[in-house]
């Protein structure tokens, strides 16, 4: 990895314009490429550690961030502003449940419910954790959806139908603020998940005028409920130097809230990323999958 840095820092470029050439991995590129394989095809996701972030300056711990990225795929925008990487952390921007505050949820230190990023994979880099809570829980969004077909057959055409949800303030001035996007989507043989943030679908009903019926929360409700079972879920704290890599296609993630002590702020880099074995499927399947338009 440090070779690798050493000939990516002699190009004089930034992260961004770099490609996989320039960040050469001759002896970890045939588990990279096992890894993208165990997330399209094996359980979804993977967690590596071991990265010395420590001993790096934050630019040399991106940069090594970026060229492992690129060995497992492409980046895509995140936010309104065009960012490839995006620190995850709190901005003292607000809390989730404020119903006037637009931010994105990565921005805050509140607890995240099980949700989906937009692109295929999201990574987490962990460049620092915070002393107290900021665990992350996965689950099998497959597995939610076979009980539900057991148990709460009934409400799958709501998951299929979707939801609205609020662009949270990042859309053109002439866009509309909010989108609808399904939860569930069968296509090719395999069946998709893109569940985004509930916090999201509740702030667009003021935005759009349509409100949530009750069968419509209880369906966001149990999906909760059934990711959570103890059967269905996992919890990790991410240490310095891990990078936590799942598909939004199979997996839902959710986070405790944390609180920064003095002197430790949680600090995590987000990637998103499309692989080469990407699953092929509708474009208005998983809204601002290639990545958010930049509008700012």
């Amino acid at each position: 990895m440090e070779r690798a840095l050493a000939v990516a820092k002699g190009h004089g470029r930034s992260p961004g314009t770099l490609c996989v050439d320039d960040f050469p991995l001759p002896t970890v590129t045939r588990r990279l490429e096992g890894i993208v394989d165990e997330l399209e095809f094996g359980r979804g996701f993977a967690v590596l550690r071991g990265l010395p972030v420590e001993k790096w300056t934050v630019e040399d711990a991106k940069l090594v961030y970026w060229g492992i990225g690129l060995h497992l795929g492409t980046p895509v925008s995140q936010n309104a502003v065009g960012e490839l990487m995006a620190h995850v952390r709190d901005h003292s921007e607000g809390e989730l449940g404020d119903p006037s505050v637009e931010t994105r949820a990565y921005r805050t230190r509140s607890e995240l419910p099980f949700h989906t990023d937009s692109a295929d994979i999201v990574g987490l880099l962990c460049l620092r954790n915070s002393g107290q809570g900021g665990e992350s829980t996965l689950a099998s969004s497959m597995t939610i959806y076979n009980h539900l077909l057991a148990h709460h057959r009934e409400l799958l055409g709501l998951y299929y139908r979707g939801f609205v949800y609020d662009r949270r303030a990042e859309n053109a001035g002439d866009e509309i603020p909010y989108y609808r996007n399904s939860v569930y989507g069968y296509f090719d043989g395999l069946l998709n998940c893109r569940f985004y943030m509930t916090h999201y679908i509740e702030s667009a009903t003021v935005k759009s005028g349509i409100p949530l019926s009750d069968i419509e929360r209880h369906a966001l409700e149990l999906f909760q409920e059934i990711g959570s079972m103890e059967e269905h879920c996992l919890t990790m704290k991410l240490r310095t130097g891990d990078i936590q890599l799942l598909n939004n296609n199979v997996v839902v993630h959710g986070r405790s809230a944390f609180q920064d002590e003095p002197g430790r702020r949680r600090d995590l880099l987000r990637l998103w990323l499309n692989t080469r074995k990407a699953r092929k499927y509708p474009d208005d399947f998983a809204a601002f999958r290639f990545g958010m338009p930049k509008t700012q």
